[in-house]
Order: C-alpha cells, then sequence, then structure tokens
C-alpha cells in the first residue's frame, strides 16, 4: 500500500475533523439562505417575463421557487430526527 504522507494526507493533520450533524443542523441559517435567493428571483419573474420572454420567465421561477421545495423536503425528511429528540427531552 501507498502511506498517506505520499498522497499528501499528512499536512491536513492539524486542521480540525469534520464538521459534527449539529452544526450541519442550523436552521436558521439555511433559511436565510433560502430566502435571500428565493425572494428576489420570485420579485424578478414578471419583470423578466415581459421584457425577456417566457423561458427567463421560467428560469427565474425555477430559481425563486427551488429554494422553497429544498426547504419543505429537509423538513419533511428531518421530521423524524426532531420528533426523536423532543421524545428524549421527556
Amino acid at each position: 500500500m501507498i502511506p498517506a504522507a505520499a498522497w499528501g494526507g499528512s499536512h491536513n493533520q492539524g486542521a480540525p475533523g469534520m464538521a459534527s450533524a449539529n452544526d450541519l443542523r442550523d436552521e436558521k441559517l439555511r433559511i436565510i439562505i433560502c430566502m435571500i435567493i428565493a425572494i428576489p428571483a420570485l420579485a424578478a419573474v414578471p419583470f423578466v417575463g415581459t421584457r425577456y420572454g417566457d423561458f427567463n420567465e421560467f428560469i427565474a421561477l425555477v430559481i425563486g421557487v427551488a429554494p422553497i421545495i429544498y426547504l419543505v423536503f429537509f423538513a419533511m425528511f428531518n421530521l423524524n430526527r426532531r420528533l426523536t429528540a423532543l421524545e428524549q427531552r421527556k
């Protein structure tokens, strides 16, 4: 086998490890970022549609709706994890 140092793996020894699951579950930041993307895109839909045509209006609509759909799926798939955490508190 080739040692990790040969692949450049030794330079990461002092670096912190991967983020824990709790660090990645900051819902407020996730919601804020998705709304920062969605609101201007949805606000641009009427302007883009009347000025540039239907395809560009469709693209602006997809950019605006995609983060909201992402938040809905994120909430649906993490509902079980949240319910488990609530049950453990009791």
